[in-house]
C-alpha cells in the first residue's frame, strides 16, 4: 500500500503561516459517513479504498429505514455534507453527534443554507459573492449560481444545490435535521460509542505533541506526511481526528479557517491504549543501525546524491536504496530536487522524536 498521504481536498491555499489547534467532534465522523453513502447510492464512491471497508457502509446505507433513505437522498449529493463540516468550527470542543445536530437545529435557516454552498467558495469568486443571496432565497441569485461552470459543470451537484434552494430556508433547515437525526438514531448513534474512546486516544496524543514539535512538523505527523511549509495557506487550520475517513485526510474550510479530518493513527485504533506511535518506533528503528547513523552524520555536513553518499561511505548503492527509504519513512531525511536530486537531514526530527519518546512515556506512565 502507499505510505504517500491520501487527501480529499475541498479548499483553497493562500499565502501566511497558519496557527493550528486540535478538537474532538464527533459530527465529523457522522458526516464523512453521510458525505460517503452519498445519497445511499453505494456505488458512486470508492469505498474500498477506506479503512472501514466498503462492507461496513453498505450495512449502514441497509439499515436505514426507507424514510430516512429518502431524506438524505432529498438533501443531495454527499459533497454538500461536507459543507455541512464548515459548522464544527462553531461547536464547543468535545462536542457529540447529537450535540452538533441541535446546534444545527438551532441556527438561523439562511445561515444553514450559506454554509450548505461553502464548498464551492474556494473554486469561484463569483459563486462566493452570489451565495448569500442564495441562501436568502433570491431567485435571481440562484439562477446565476447554478448557470456558473463550477456548479453547472457538476450535474449532481447541481440539481442537489437547486432543489435545495427553492425550497424555504425553513423546509431546507427542516429537511437537514429530520435526515441527520434520522441517520444518527437509526444507524450510527452505536458507532459513535464505539468510536469515542479511540478518537479520545488519538487526540490526548495529539495534543501532548503539539507543545513538543513545531507547528509544521505537528501537521506533518497528524496528518501521515501533509506538509504545510512551503503550501502558504492563509487560513489558521483545525485539526479533527477522523476514523471513517481513514486513511485520507479531508479537506474544507469555514469563513474562518481550514478544517481538516485528519486519519486516527493506526496504534489508537487498537484495542491496547499503551501502545507506541507508529512513526516513533520506526523512527528508532531508523536510527537503531550504525550505517544509518553514519549516513546521518554525514548529511549534517550537507546534502548530497546518492552516488556521493555510496562512494563517501563505501555502501553499494542497493544497500543504500534501502537504508535512505528506512530514514525517509522516519522522517529523518528528506529529498531535495534540482538539477540532481539529492539527500538532506532533517536537523528538527531528532529532537522532536525524543519529544514525542517523552510524551508517549508520560501519557504511558501516567495511566
Amino acid at each position: 500500500m502507499s505510505t504517500q498521504p491520501r487527501v480529499r481536498d475541498f479548499t483553497s491555499r493562500g499565502s501566511a503561516k497558519p496557527n493550528v489547534e486540535v478538537a474532538l467532534h464527533g459530527a465529523v465522523d457522522f458526516l464523512v459517513t453521510l458525505w460517503l453513502l452519498d445519497g445511499c447510492d453505494r456505488d458512486t464512491q470508492p469505498l474500498d479504498e477506506y479503512g472501514l471497508g466498503a462492507d461496513w457502509f453498505s450495512k449502514i446505507s441497509d439499515s436505514l429505514s426507507d424514510e430516512t433513505r429518502s431524506l438524505v437522498e432529498q438533501v443531495g449529493p454527499g459533497r454538500i455534507w461536507i459543507s455541512v463540516m464548515s459548522i464544527l468550527e462553531r461547536v464547543p470542543d468535545g462536542s457529540t453527534v447529537a450535540e452538533f445536530i441541535e446546534h444545527v437545529a438551532a441556527m438561523d435557516p439562511v445561515d444553514l443554507r450559506l454554509a450548505l454552498l461553502s464548498v464551492k467558495e474556494a473554486d469561484d469568486p463569483e459563486y462566493a459573492r452570489l451565495a448569500p443571496a442564495a441562501a436568502a432565497g433570491d431567485l435571481r441569485a440562484v439562477g446565476e449560481l447554478l448557470a456558473l461552470p463550477v456548479v453547472s459543470n457538476h450535474d449532481r451537484y447541481a440539481a442537489g444545490i437547486r432543489d435545495l434552494l427553492t425550497l424555504q430556508p425553513s423546509e431546507t433547515m427542516d429537511l437537514v435535521i429530520r435526515a441527520m437525526r434520522g441517520v444518527q438514531g437509526e444507524v450510527f448513534e452505536g458507532h459513535e460509542r464505539e468510536f469515542r474512546p479511540i478518537l479520545e486516544r488519538d487526540i490526548e496524543a495529539k495534543r501532548t505533541m503539539a507543545d513538543r514539535v513545531s507547528t509544521e512538523r505537528f501537521v506533518e505527523l497528524a496528518t501521515n506526511g501533509i506538509s504545510i511549509e512551503k503550501q502558504g495557506y492563509r487560513r489558521p487550520i483545525l485539526l479533527i481526528p477522523s476514523i471513517v475517513g481513514r486513511p485520507w485526510n479531508i479537506f474544507t474550510e469555514s469563513a474562518d479557517r481550514m478544517i481538516i479530518a485528519y486519519p486516527v493513527a493506526d496504534e489508537y485504533m487498537q484495542a491496547d491504549p499503551d501502545a507506541p506511535p507508529a512513526w516513533l518506533i520506526k523512527t528508532y528503528k531508523a536510527l537503531g543501525d550504525e550505517r544509518r547513523l553514519r549516513i546521518l552524520r554525514r548529511l549534517s555536513g550537507g546534502p548530497a546524491s546518492l552516488h556521493e553518499l555510496a562512494d563517501e561511505l563505501q555502501i553499494s548503492k542497493s544497500t543504500l536504496h534501502h537504508h535512505m527509504m528506512l530514514l525517509r519513512t522516519a522522517g529523518l531525511v528528506k529529498i531535495l530536487i534540482g538539477t540532481e536530486k539529492e539527500y538532506a537531514l532533517r536537523k528538527d526530527v531528532v529532537p522532536e522524536t525524543t519529544a514525542v519518546l517523552q510524551a508517549y512515556i508520560d501519557r504511558t506512565g501516567g495511566n
